[in-house]
């Protein structure tokens, strides 16, 4: 691969990581500016739609980013599909606000979870499917396009309906909030799929870029950042089915936990067999995940890969108290030489 060359042996890594085991060290992502970085000459549009959907703007910018990035260790050069997070609301009738270059938001348009019913449509999926193909077609081998971030159906019922409203309705109508995410559910199914069958016929495995991952078949992220607000008894109840199904329907799971508030929700977690493995994500405001050693180590004990983002000066620590197999640290550095080093590091403490 053109801007991995060593791609080879990351996949062995990364084979190895979903059955929690270990080729010679931990998996560590670690990106850095190049030393030798090359002037930016791309002009990004000032037009957000266009920003956000066009493949020409998407591919241009990605591809100088590509161009001027150290991807040490097992990081993977990715252009990542952002259409927004939980972003399966779009085939659903929600309607994108493009107010930055830094994120997609939604407004709801439900008035009543009942309008979840016959809402599916495939317009705008056509639309990010034909984006998806002439990214995939740009490409051309030479680096990956990463999934998007089509997870979390309790999440997207909030950006459908609005969080409060689903909130309140989980105590005045349960059954129409599971309807709902039933509903929303099938759409994530589907949608997926098209991705996926999108992925296979430009030969490429599933990649989740920003977590540095692949997979030969169906992988992906879940989530239930909503989740935070709920106790242990809501979680079991409104969430937990969702997983499952998702779990069910992935080849490679993957949960994506957001901060120590999810804490109260890992039993539940770590119940599903089939699930691979958990990301932790910190939280602004929150120590990094590191200070959370004891969860992190029983996520291990309970025979899930873990994946955490951490500082370069956190992965000592790290290290000392984690094995290495099923491990995946994310990182950066501010030059190349420092993320060159950090490998090092990683592969000379790795322990078992």
């Amino acid at each position: 691969m053109k801007y991995k060359e060593d791609i080879d042996i990351v996949r062995k890594r990364l084979d190895a990581f979903w059955e929690r085991e270990i080729i010679d060290r931990a998996l560590i992502a670690v990106k850095a500016p190049k030393t030798n970085k090359t002037p930016n000459k791309i002009i990004q549009s000032s037009d957000l739609r266009k920003y956000w959907l066009d493949p020409d703007e998407i591919y241009k910018r990605n591809l100088d980013t590509i161009q001027n990035t150290f991807y040490g260790g097992d990081a993977l050069p990715a252009i990542f599909l952002n259409f927004g997070t939980s972003g399966h609301c779009n085939y659903f009738g929600a309607k994108p606000r493009f107010e930055n270059k830094n994120t997609i938001w939604f407004d709801p348009i439900w008035d009543d979870l009942s309008e979840c019913e016959g809402s599916y449509e495939t317009s705008v999926l056509d639309e990010h499917i034909a984006i998806t193909k002439e990214l995939l077609k740009r490409a051309n081998g030479e680096f990956f396009i990463g999934l998007p971030d089509s997870c979390g159906t309790v999440d997207a019922l909030g950006h459908l309906y609005g969080s409060e409203n689903v909130l309140m309705d989980m105590m005045s109508d349960p059954e129409a909030v599971k309807r709902a995410i039933e509903v929303v559910n099938e759409g994530w199914m589907k949608s997926n799929q098209a991705f996926y069958d999108a992925f296979k016929e430009a030969n490429q495995d599933i990649v989740h870029s920003w977590m540095h991952l692949i997979a030969p078949s169906k992988m992906g992220q879940m989530q239930c950042d909503m989740s935070v607000m709920f106790s242990k008894e809501m979680y079991e109840d409104f969430v937990k089915d969702e997983l499952q199904t998702q779990i069910d329907w992935f080849d490679y799971p993957v949960y994506h936990f957001d901060g120590i508030e999810q804490e109260r929700h890992l039993d539940i977690l770590l119940s599903f067999d089939k699930l691979k493995a958990i990301q932790w994500t910190n939280v602004a405001g929150q120590p990094p995940a590191t200070h959370f050693m004891p969860i992190l180590q029983r996520i291990q004990a309970a025979g899930k890969g873990l994946i955490v983002f951490v500082k370069e000066e956190e992965i000592p620590f790290a290290l000392d108290n984690l094995s290495a197999k099923g491990l995946l640290l994310l990182s950066r550095t501010n030059d190349e030489e420092s993320a060159k080093n950090l490998v090092k590091y990683v592969e000379k403490h790795s322990k078992e």
